[in-house]
């Protein structure tokens, strides 16, 4: 359930205010208020990042520009953030017990611990400042399980959204093919013509390909469709006959000769092919739907004093310019 809330979870990290005592020109949410010293770190990091990367965006007018958005970004940011956690306090919405440990581990695993703290370091972030970043992505993402609990999607639902989204079950043209990858042409030349007189080439591949993948496979690339390989090698490959051999292609990476195994023309199955496809997709679309209405209408209720950033845009859900 996670990833279905992550196109509107998104617009929400980076964010994280810790909720204080206001004061004059601080920033307020319904009451609440967010010390100025917030916006201003949260302001700090950003811009400290965007040194270390492009500091020409911070020269002259166009640098001056650039800071006053980050304000208001960091601004909107921290708005939010309080938003969520006032509602999810009025939903009694928590999130479970050790999710944010298991979410800082996987995310130290995918990348590796010396890459996450560079990562981290980059960005200007500890690694307690990132800990509650993902606290509030997983606020967000609990408010959305939460909110879309009583949706559903009957088969009759999932037809019609099958009849009218068919561009969306639909099976491209692929062609199944493998490959003999050499470094020169001469050489090429001399292997397509063995495999052309009939050697088998599976054994040529496993001989003299160059491609470590594919090579120990025969030189299999499996099915694949337009616009994921080499264009030389797919366009060759979406032209041949099954069982017919290409001579030499050239392309970025050396030589290839490609054999065709099969094609499987562009299709559409029917309806009780894809039925536990259709109604994840429509019950996911239904549970974003419901997350984005609920997501308007707090925004659209939100008293928030935006201090010297801007003005709150109740119908945008972000500060912008006064």
């Amino acid at each position: 359930m996670r990833l279905i809330f992550i196109a509107v979870a998104g617009i929400l990290l980076a964010l994280v205010a810790l909720a204080g005592c206001s004061a004059e020109g601080d920033l307020s949410v319904n009451g609440s208020g967010i010390p100025r010293t917030e916006l201003e770190i949260e302001v700090q990091r950003r811009v400290a990042s965007v040194r270390r990367q492009t500091p020409e965006e911070l020269e002259g007018k166009k640098g001056k520009a650039f800071r006053a958005e980050v304000r208001r970004q960091a601004a909107t940011d921290l708005v939010r953030a309080e938003l969520m956690r006032e509602q999810a306090r009025k939903l009694s919405v928590k999130v479970p017990p050790g999710e944010i440990d298991d979410m800082l581990n996987e995310a130290k695993r995918s990348v590796g611990v010396d890459r996450f703290e560079k990562d981290l370091r980059e960005q200007g972030l500890t690694e307690d400042r990132y800990r509650e970043i993902l606290e509030e992505r997983a606020l967000v993402e609990a408010l959305g399980r939460k909110l879309s609990e009583g949706v559903s999607v009957t088969t009759d639902e999932a037809e019609s959204f099958y009849l009218t989204s068919k561009e969306l079950f639909g099976q491209p043209r692929m062609v199944h093919a493998a490959h003999i990858l050499l470094d020169s042409a001469g050489q090429a030349e001399v292997v397509a013509a063995e495999a052309k007189r009939g050697a088998d080439f599976s054994t040529l591949a496993k001989s003299f390909s160059k491609d470590a993948e594919t090579r120990s496979a025969g030189g299999d690339l499996g099915w694949f469709e337009r616009g994921t390989r080499e264009p030389a090698v797919e366009d060759k490959a979406f032209s041949l006959r099954p069982g017919e051999v290409s001579g030499v292609v050239t392309a970025t990476d050396g030589y290839h000769i490609v054999k065709v195994i099969d094609h499987r023309e562009a299709s559409t199955p029917p309806f009780t092919e894809v039925k536990v496809q259709a109604v994840e997709m429509l019950t996911n679309r239904k549970r974003e739907e419901v997350f984005s209405d609920w997501l308007r209408t707090v925004y659209a209720n939100a008293r928030v004093n935006a201090g010297d950033a801007g003005k709150w845009d109740p119908a945008l859900g972000m500060v912008v310019e006064r």
